[in-house]
């Protein structure tokens, strides 16, 4: 099963997949109104591939369980441009502060959330399969 964080319109309190499949979510904060929420969601690659080509979701990053204390290692990874860039005109959108060049998946996470939810803590968020 794959992993991925990412950014979704919200349709009757539920991501909006369109009816893709995919085996789970977890919201992990959602904006005030609750148009858009940051999920982790779980499926097969392809399905996540298709969940992300949907013009209302940007994919933040995929993840995997690394060995030991190396859960999510792709979350040190610096943000690539281009899904900083389609970030920052969402949130500019909305009024949020952009995500400076250099900041790691991790601490761009952790920082949208905790603008959303000030309760938030990424080592507590997943997916029970």
């Amino acid at each position: 099963m794959a992993k991925a964080f990412l950014v979704s319109t919200i349709s009757n309190g539920i991501p909006n997949f369109s009816d893709l499949p995919h085996t789970g979510n977890v919201l992990c904060a959602k904006t005030p109104g609750g148009g858009y929420g940051i999920y982790v969601v779980t499926g097969t690659g392809a399905q996540l591939v298709a969940i992300n080509a949907l013009p209302h979701v940007i994919g933040l990053c995929s993840v995997t369980e690394g060995g030991g204390d190396g859960r999510w290692p792709e979350l040190e990874d610096v943000i690539l441009p281009a899904v900083r860039t389609k970030l920052n005109t969402w949130l500019t959108a909305r009024g949020y502060p952009n995500i400076p060049a250099g900041w790691t998946y991790r601490h761009v996470i952790r920082e949208i959330c905790q603008r959303l939810n000030e309760f938030y803590e990424i080592e507590n968020t997943d997916v029970l399969e």
